[in-house]
């Protein structure tokens, strides 16, 4: 039932998609006190006033993110990368390119930002790309999601050991793997280190991969885009940004914040950053 209401949600056009997406968000928003505190506290937490426009716009992000996926896992390449631009296109053939020429394979890091699923689809265009998934609980759920995201050149597998495996080897045949930093890891996978100032478990997968197989590492953020006058139906501006920071997981996160500033209105405020510490109860 889900992948057949999906699949018919699918046929909409992205901007349609999207008004569905900032009603359902506001709805939520409004129907879920304790998705709500979350979010305002993660918000006021990174410095942001809590009383202003950004809350609005993050409820309706939140809400456009879940309502496109339709659009992200089920459009054809065609239709999809019509919605496509980069203005970093050439940095992205740049590194892969090089990649190919020094043997190495290429670390993709993306926060909860934009539409972060569009990221792999899009680079797969150029090579195949390996991405860490958390598996869902519902096994109906996990075979729809595993099914959407692994089209093409797309492979995703869940993150535990075999997971992380298949990530170095992906490197090592010199190809893409792709995650999010700013998931949290599970216990005994990760180190307190600040985010937004304040202590956060973040995974040390992206230390272990390049400190094992020294991929080329890039920042990748897919930014939303809504119809306007330069682009009429709405669609996708992907940034691409080589990373030549530490390794460190204060450094990632650091870097993951940079980014977050730039377009705070289209992070996942209310996804459970804090988790397994005293920031946040």
């Amino acid at each position: 039932m889900p992948a057949l209401l999906f699949q018919c949600l699918s046929l909409l056009p992205l901007p349609m998609l999207w008004r569905l997406g900032a009603w359902l968000g506001r709805l939520a928003w409004f129907a879920s006190s304790a998705y709500r505190r979350k979010a305002l506290a993660h918000m006021s937490l990174a410095g942001y006033p809590v009383d202003g426009a950004l809350p609005r716009l993050v409820r309706e992000n939140t809400g456009r993110l879940i309502a496109e996926l339709p659009a992200v896992w089920f459009w054809s390449d065609e239709r999809l990368f019509e919605r496509c631009q980069s203005a970093s296109r050439a940095l992205l053939l740049e590194a892969i390119d090089r990649a190919k020429r020094e043997k190495r394979g290429l670390l993709f890091m993306t926060p909860h930002l934009g539409s972060f699923e569009v990221i792999p689809r899009y680079i797969a265009r150029y090579v195949p790309i390996t991405v860490l998934f958390k598996p869902a609980k519902r096994a109906s759920l996990d075979r729809l999601l595993r099914a959407a995201r692994n089209r093409g050149s797309v492979d995703s597998v869940p993150a535990d050991l075999s997971g992380v495996r298949a990530l170095l080897r992906a490197l090592k045949r010199g190809e893409a793997v792709g995650l999010l930093p700013d998931q949290v890891p599970g216990q005994g996978d990760g180190e307190l280190a600040p985010f937004f100032g304040h202590q956060a478990l973040t995974m040390t997968l992206p230390q272990g991969l390049i400190r094992r197989a020294n991929p080329i590492v890039l920042m990748a953020v897919a930014q939303r885009r809504l119809a306007s006058e330069v682009i009429e139906a709405g669609g996708w501006e992907i940034h691409f940004e080589i990373y030549e920071g530490s390794a460190a997981p204060q450094a990632i996160n650091a870097a993951m914040e940079q980014w977050i500033r730039r377009l705070p209105e289209q992070y996942l405020w209310s996804y459970n950053r804090y988790k397994g510490t005293a920031t946040v109860k």
